[in-house]
């Protein structure tokens, strides 16, 4: 059994080597950064740290290793944390293409269906060889824990470690009951996101569908992913901006364009003025979306006298007013 001495001692000699360890967190954070935006995954946060030197020594202690520093495989750490359980996998897949895996934990299959807990994957990691030499160097067979979560099941972790009841069985059975429906209830709320997000894809894919027949694609409601839409088949050379998209639904008064028909006559209507507009000041045009707002602003006062517009471009609108044409 180790000394107290002993523990002490290997806090001296990690606080040394803390060092690599925050290092190797923050470069395998960049990796998975940089392959999952190729990937075209969102998760809603990447965060990296290396362990804490005080819980290095009471885990160390605890567990009563006898060799900490070889024993311990989350020394640097990573969270991925996304929106939805559908996604886990495919950052799994990730994981496993671009570093080399010493051990995967599914926290999930571990607990067993009828035990509450936190249900995400972790993976223990070194860089291998594929990452040598430079920046690299002295850090590519330490070895760095990957938890993979939800948003959900980050909360269930959070709210759990701050009760610091380590198992189940541990819990006053008061307690337990209570915890367990929150579990069931984070449980059915995740499987309600997913189902959201394959809704929200299916009615997408429709909207795009519809692009060939110009009256059925105009026909549709104003919405968030009808504008993108509707962006992206009026300026197929621009790309839509989602925060401008925000904006744009924000300021307009949706009673005023029932469907894309309204939008788009609005459009038709400002744009001898939008690209006279343009010519002067090509730097303010730079997305589909910016051609809507301008659109909007020479036709629709309403919209107008909300939008943000800036000085100069207010200035426009009054400059090119002569240009827009009479509604039909």
């Amino acid at each position: 059994m180790a000394e107290t001495d002993d523990f002490e001692k290997a806090g001296a000699d990690y606080e040394r080597a803390q060092p690599m360890y925050k290092c190797l967190a923050a470069e395998i954070a960049c990796i998975l950064k940089t392959k999952l935006e190729e990937a075209k995954l969102k998760p809603v946060s990447i965060t990296h740290r290396p362990k804490d030197i005080e819980r290095f020594v009471e885990k160390a202690a605890r567990k009563n290793y006898t060799d900490p520093l070889s024993q311990m495989t989350d020394l640097a750490g990573v969270r991925v944390v996304c929106a939805y359980e559908s996604e886990l996998p495919a950052v799994a897949v990730i994981v496993e293409s671009n570093f080399d895996v010493r051990e995967r934990i599914d926290k999930a299959r571990d607990l067993g269906p009828d035990k509450m807990g936190y249900k995400g994957r972790s993976f223990v990691v070194t860089l291998g060889t594929r990452y040598a030499g430079g920046r690299y160097e002295n850090i590519t067979d330490l070895t760095c824990e990957i938890q993979v979560r939800t948003i959900l099941q980050d909360a269930w972790a959070i709210v759990s470690h701050h009760l610091v009841y380590p198992n189940e069985e541990s819990m006053p059975q008061r307690l337990r009951r209570d915890l367990n429906i929150v579990s069931s209830l984070l449980e059915i709320a995740e499987g309600i996101f997913d189902s959201v997000k394959e809704k929200r894809e299916i009615y997408v894919r429709e909207i795009q569908e519809k692009e060939r027949d110009r009256p059925a694609f105009l026909a549709q409601p104003l919405d968030f992913d009808t504008v993108i839409a509707y962006t992206h088949w009026k300026f197929p050379d621009r790309n839509a901006s989602e925060k401008l998209t925000q904006i744009l639904l924000r300021d307009i008064n949706f009673r005023n364009y029932p469907t894309l028909q309204q939008l788009d006559a609005v459009v038709e209507r400002a744009r001898v003025a939008v690209e006279t507009y343009r010519k002067e000041n090509p730097d303010w045009f730079k997305t589909g979306t910016d051609f809507l707002t301008k659109s909007l602003g020479f036709v629709d006062s309403e919209f107008r006298a909300k939008h943000g517009f800036a000085g100069k471009t207010r200035a426009a609108f009054d400059k090119y007013q002569s240009l827009v044409t009479e509604q039909s």
